[in-house]
């Protein structure tokens, strides 16, 4: 529990450092959209009517790798987010906040609770190792894009650095676990593989 503690506090303590110090009016509506990223209602539909104008005779194996690096990992979090149940920033600082030594600048809702770990950061990694599969050439694109998914939930204040990270590593670990599912599966059932997207096809 010791240990616990100071992980809390060094995490708190990275919160109101980004939270607090890293804000630029320039960058608040860019980062509120920027987290749409990571919502699943948004970008799986976006990329699911990619996939199928891209190659409509993969689309079934295509919509496949898509399924399962994207159910997996978010099965994964709504667990732990209910077993864990960490309150967000604006509720865990709340007395910090009611004495004056802390402030918290959330843009957005004022979310309140299952805070651990960051689902939008989740869904963002594990597209991206989706679509770094489908696109390999754009990986550093996509992962960079994740990256900033999960930095705009700390400087929108709707989430600790710590759930970020976890909720980052949920998603490109089990992602991948449902690319290793996925590839076991094809071999038995004998599916040709999607093929990578081509680049003259997306120019």
């Amino acid at each position: 529990m010791h240990l616990l503690a100071h992980v809390v506090n060094a995490d708190t303590a990275l919160f109101l450092l980004i939270n607090n110090h890293f804000h630029f009016r320039i960058l608040n509506d860019n980062m509120r959209a920027l987290t749409y990223l990571g919502n699943g209602w948004v970008v799986y539909w976006i990329t699911c009517v990619s996939l199928y104008l891209w190659g409509r005779r993969r689309f079934r194996e295509s919509f496949s790798i898509l399924l399962l690096t994207q159910a997996i990992p978010g099965a994964v979090v709504a667990t732990i987010k209910r077993l864990v149940n960490r309150p967000r920033p604006i509720v865990a600082l709340a007395h910090e906040i009611a004495a004056g030594s802390a402030h918290v600048i959330v843009l957005g809702r004022h979310l309140t609770a299952y805070s651990f770990p960051s689902g939008h950061t989740e869904t963002a990694f594990a597209l991206a190792v989706a679509l770094s599969y489908f696109v390999p050439k754009k990986r550093a694109v996509f992962y960079t894009l994740a990256a900033l998914v999960g930095f705009s939930r700390v400087y929108n204040g709707e989430h600790f650095p710590l759930d970020v990270i976890c909720g980052g590593l949920i998603g490109y670990g089990f992602a991948r676990l449902g690319l290793f599912i996925f590839e076991k599966l094809r071999k038995k059932a004998s599916i040709p593989l999607a093929e990578p997207v081509r680049e003259s096809a997306r120019e």
